[in-house]
């Protein structure tokens, strides 16, 4: 019986980590209207990038291309974007456009391309709009922003990247909020090492980080094998929300990948003690790490539990799970009845030839050739053995020929033939079973 790894105990669970996006969400508009409050709003926020290294360019509007832009802008902020488009191309049409209009016709009908779920148009737009560098700073920079967020959202983690750099470097704004945007962007390329740094400097410079920031941070430690690091980062968020049975999973995780397993076990105990283990997940990780433990008794009895309690959910795994417990604490007759209650479940003769396995062990030959002839009909890895098995069951039955066939069939796996080979000599000169050595 082989015992149940750390690695399986963590593919039971995952990281469940559920991570933000950070993607625009709140305000999905990409900044500022066209107009003439738009022109007022741009002057107040002239010093928003005192660190810019972009002038202000000018900017001019014939007044009829603002009037229309201005109804642009109304009829996107009442939801009536369907209605807003003929009069955009009414305006990207006119032999007056001026560089200035055509970016703010681009960046309006962006944002009608995201709210119509358009994510690849509303980038090519407002990339055109960024392009055409005619917005003041109050909108350009925000354009960039946005189109960082609309890139990360879309999956275009490179491009995110390239828009982000882009704007801290022309805006001089280092806020944490791009930051994160750019360490979420380099842990979703599976850039762990980097994303950890940007990260580190999102959080940082945060009084109030958001708890995704962490997320990610937490998510590119583990994913980098620094499950000390990682660990860290959710036992803080637990001191603050020790009932979150989220974060007690991720940690538990973390600490069985970090090899840690008692640390894992002490803290679900814990936690079965507050009584937040009331799913089937809690109750399968719990009892792993009590078979992790050389506790694998205890294990058994918290399924029995979960089972009475109608908590564990009567399925193959849950009760492969009971049968392996049990067959480690050395209790072959509930091993037995386990197993035998996960085989009408399975879609394999695995836990057939567990339980098959067992009865052999407690020579209910009847029982064990029966068990282990469904368990080569449904299919199991271990071909070699179970004939084995069934050939010895077959013989103490007192079926000579068919306990000869299986051991037959046995001497066809290079892992059994030696074994075949004992046996086929005994049974045929009858001189009494192979000792075990």
């Amino acid at each position: 019986m082989q015992a149940i790894t750390a690695k399986k105990i963590v593919l039971c669970l995952g990281i469940a980590l559920g991570l933000a996006t950070t993607a625009a969400q709140a305000d999905r508009r990409p900044g500022s209207e066209p107009s003439r409050s738009a022109s007022k709003k741009g002057a107040e926020q002239a010093n928003a990038y005192p660190h810019a290294n972009r002038v202000d360019p000018k900017t001019s509007m014939p007044s009829g291309l603002g009037t229309k832009l201005n109804k642009v802008n109304d009829l996107v902020a009442d939801g009536k974007g369907d209605d807003a488009l003929p009069i955009i191309d009414d305006v990207l049409d006119d032999k007056k456009l001026t560089p200035y209009a055509h970016a703010f016709a681009l960046y309006l009908r962006s944002n009608i391309k995201w709210d119509k779920e358009d994510g690849a148009g509303a980038i090519e737009d407002l990339a055109k709009a960024i392009e055409l560098d005619a917005l003041p700073n109050a909108n350009h920079f925000p354009a960039i922003y946005t189109l960082a967020q609309f890139q990360l959202q879309e999956e275009k983690y490179s491009e995110s990247i390239a828009s982000i750099d882009k704007y801290i470097a022309q805006s001089g704004d280092n806020k944490p909020e791009a930051l994160a945007i750019k360490g979420n962007a380099l842990y979703r390329m599976e850039k762990y090492n980097e994303a950890i740094e940007v990260m580190k400097q999102a959080v940082a410079a945060s009084d109030k980080p958001q708890e995704s920031w962490s997320q990610i941070l937490m998510a590119s430690y583990y994913e980098s094998n620094q499950y000390g690091e990682a660990a860290k980062i959710i036992e803080a968020q637990l001191a603050k929300n020790p009932s979150d049975k989220k974060l007690i999973q991720q940690l538990a995780s973390v600490y069985v990948n970090g090899d840690t397993p008692e640390k894992a076990l002490k803290l679900l105990s814990d936690a079965k003690g507050r009584g937040l283990i009331t799913t089937s997940d809690d109750y399968k990780l719990l009892a792993q790490l009590y078979g992790q433990a050389d506790k694998p008794a205890e294990g058994a009895a918290l399924l029995e539990e979960g089972f009475q309690k109608g908590a564990v959910q009567p399925t193959y795994e849950m009760y492969k799970l009971l049968g392996d417990s049990y067959a480690l604490a050395d209790n072959e007759d509930k091993a037995i009845e386990a197993y035998g209650k996960a085989s009408p479940l399975a879609k394999d003769g695995e836990a057939d030839f567990l339980r098959g396995q067992m009865l052999v062990n407690a020579q209910r030959w009847a029982e064990a050739k029966d068990s282990m002839t469904k368990a080569l009909q449904r299919g199991v890895k271990r071909q070699g053995a179970a004939y084995v098995l069934l050939g010895n069951a077959e013989n103490e039955l007192g079926n000579k020929s068919a306990a000869i066939a299986a051991m037959e069939k046995a001497h066809g796996y290079e892992e059994t033939r030696k074994m075949s080979e004992t046996w086929l000599k005994m049974i045929k000169g009858n001189t009494g079973a192979p000792k075990k050595k």
